[in-house]
């Protein structure tokens, strides 16, 4: 017999997973997962080192240098040398990288509003009644990461920024 919080996991994985994959497939894809979520982290929480970034997305510096060069022939980020200590790299987010972010991010959320649409107002309701739940579940995973910190409850939407890929 399965328990309750081993069947909630089964159904929820497949479900996030798969509306997530739906949105993005319906907006332009240009970026990489990985060059999205550091294009998100530059707009949401401005200029960074190289090595953050790379600690932040999990890998080494000459990925990261990697990603970074794509994101700069593209427009969208430029390097400069940190004023705090010249041999390290400051990385931000273009005027054009923040202008294609919130392009994104438009089009994503209005396919899903187009979407929302399609159903009823119970069931609209129900999703608006789990968001809290589902943020406090993102948070979760945060917790124990030096690299993120807490959602600010305040403006959950603005925390989670960088997880719009």
């Amino acid at each position: 017999m399965t328990s309750p919080i081993v069947d909630l996991a089964g159904r929820l994985r497949p479900v996030v997973f798969r509306l997530y994959y739906l949105v993005r497939r319906e907006t332009a894809q240009l970026l990489t997962l990985t060059q999205g979520s550091v294009l998100a982290e530059l707009v949401g929480r401005g200029p960074s080192r190289m090595s953050r970034l790379a600690r932040i997305e999990g890998v080494r510096m000459p990925s990261m240098t990697d990603v970074v060069g794509r994101l700069e022939r593209l427009g969208m980020v430029t390097r400069r040398p940190d004023p705090d200590d010249r041999r390290a790299v400051l990385v931000a987010a273009t005027p054009e990288g923040e202008r294609f972010y919130a392009e994104l991010i438009a089009g994503r959320e209005a396919e899903l509003r187009e979407r929302l649409l399609r159903l009823d107002e119970d069931e609209r309701c129900a999703i608006d009644a789990a968001l809290p739940a589902l943020t406090k579940l993102i948070a979760d995973f945060h917790r124990d990461d030096p690299v993120h910190h807490l959602p600010n409850q305040e403006n959950p939407k603005e925390e989670l920024i960088r997880d719009e890929r």
